[in-house]
């Protein structure tokens, strides 16, 4: 039987930090499956057992049995380093499945924090190149040249602001923040600059400027994608848009907004998958609520499964239509895919 299901994390350190990865089917990164029968089992393993049921009609076609997403949290102690991703066009040339288009959605940042993402301005390849050089030398032999850090567009972050990130984009977030990430399913960064870190040996940290100088996007203007970033508790609405790209759909619920005593007016969100014919994920990034669903193969018997802050939940698509209740201040980011019709 199908049913909303949950997983167990995959935590992983790093030196700036660490990530919790809360749904994935990366090899060796697995999400395990939680709930009822499907206990102990991998989201892969489960793609496999339940097909189309599971992920939707249009995403079965189009991927089979590889999940189209990674969903993790990523909690940086330290700056990240400056870096970009692929997109499909050269993951197809390396032999990747996909690249890396990516959202970040802000939980928690301290008062100093900041991400870099996209030019101020745009260069070309040679121009860039050379920055990136001036970059990984000592500062004091720079004479007034300009670095990485003088060319990216500079954002203090704050909860409830979000990011669209497509591949070729030039990135790095700052130190104090905690960041809910949705993206294409891929591990697969090129480093341009690591601020001159060492590890425990006293080495310098490994950096890729051949593949990153060739994922790096310098036909688009990049400092155009800052225009999508805004907060979401500056809404009125309930339901706001977040990003929206061929390869995941997402939004904000604010349940607030749609509870409104003194108008008869309960706090329930109706999500229907099958206007998208896709799964869905939907995590609760504060508060608290109640998740109903009809479970199949019980006489259509209405189920509830409770929602807390930091729950993840993948909503099958056979399930359909779900309805979600706030029993306190609850707030949700879901994802899916909207594919063409063949």
């Amino acid at each position: 039987m199908i049913k909303p299901l949950k997983f167990k994390p995959v935590r992983i350190g790093t030196i700036w930090g660490g990530e919790d990865w809360i749904l994935s089917a990366m090899e060796g990164r697995e999400t395990v499956c939680l709930t009822g029968e499907d206990t102990s089992l991998e989201l892969s393993a489960l793609v496999a057992k339940y097909g189309e049921r599971l992920v939707g009609k249009r995403v079965w076609k189009k991927f089979g049995g590889r999940f189209p997403l990674l969903v993790k949290y990523i909690n940086s102690r330290d700056q990240l380093s400056v870096q970009v991703h692929p997109g499909d066009e050269m993951a197809d040339r390396k032999g990747l499945p996909n690249g890396k288009t990516e959202m970040w959605y802000v939980l928690e940042a301290e008062k100093d924090s900041e991400l870099l993402l996209g030019f101020s301005k745009k260069f070309s390849k040679k121009e860039f190149a050379q920055i990136v050089s001036n970059s990984i030398q000592e500062k004091d032999v720079l004479k007034g040249e300009k670095t990485l850090e003088d060319v990216l567009n500079r954002f203090c972050p704050k909860p409830g602001d979000w990011y669209f990130i497509p591949a070729g984009t030039v990135h790095s977030i700052g130190a104090g923040t905690r960041i809910l990430e949705i993206q294409q399913p891929s591990d697969v960064t090129y480093r341009l600059y690591d601020f001159n870190r060492v590890d425990i040996e006293g080495k310098r940290r490994h950096l890729d400027l051949e593949d990153a100088l060739d994922a790096i996007d310098f036909e688009e203007k990049q400092e155009k994608y800052v225009e999508v970033q805004r907060n979401v508790f500056d809404s009125k609405g309930g339901e706001v848009p977040l990003a929206r790209c061929p390869h995941f759909t997402s939004s904000f619920i604010n349940f607030d907004s749609f509870c409104r005593p003194e108008c008869g007016v309960e706090n329930f969100f109706h999500l229907d998958n099958s206007r998208w014919e896709s799964f869905t994920v939907i995590v609760c990034t504060g508060g608290s609520g109640t998740l109903f669903y009809k479970e199949f193969g019980s006489g259509c018997i209405r189920q509830s499964q409770t929602l807390k802050d930091g729950d993840l939940f993948l909503i099958p698509a056979e399930l359909g239509a779900v309805d979600i209740r706030s029993t306190g201040g609850l707030q949700i980011v879901e994802a899916h895919l909207e594919l063409p019709r063949s």
